[in-house]
């Protein structure tokens, strides 16, 4: 696990509600505090989808790219959020799943990583790999980031 502190909260929310850059994440839990909290915790409910939509998906959790216009109208307006909690997570074909959760919380954005390995291993390579990812995904995307220690 690593901590990221985003320095352009601005530019990296654009990213997060405008662009693509995040859509393929799957979304474990997602928490916005406006004048209320609002919490989910993103598991898919069958029964809404059309079977033409069923069609296709796997998996039990939400994408970014469904929800994402959800949260962004909860957020939008003059004020933002006194919180924004978003926990992304990538499953791997392996069945090891990384994560990203993304916070934002009195003016300030961090981005913790982590890693969850489908079998028991004390070995951490799957580990440091995910996170240097991570660091390298928001680099490419040019998020400028200082890693917290």
């Amino acid at each position: 696990m690593i901590v990221l502190k985003i320095e352009n909260v601005k530019e990296f929310m654009q990213h997060l509600f405008q662009t693509d850059m995040f859509d393929k994440f799957c979304v474990g839990r997602c928490e916005v505090t406006t004048f209320v909290n609002f919490t989910t915790d993103c598991r898919k409910n069958p029964d809404w989808y059309d079977s033409d939509e069923k069609q296709g998906e796997t998996g039990i959790l939400v994408r970014w790219l469904e929800l994402k216009p959800v949260i962004f109208s909860l957020i939008k307006g003059r004020k933002t959020p006194s919180r924004l909690a978003v926990d992304l997570c990538y499953y791997m074909p392996d069945g090891d799943m990384g994560s990203m959760r993304i916070q934002f919380e009195n003016g300030s954005l961090i981005v913790y990583t982590g890693y969850m390995q489908h079998e028991f291993t004390l070995d951490r390579g799957k580990q440091q790999n995910w996170d240097e990812n991570c660091i390298n995904f928001l680099k490419k995307n040019e998020i400028v980031s200082t890693l917290l220690e």
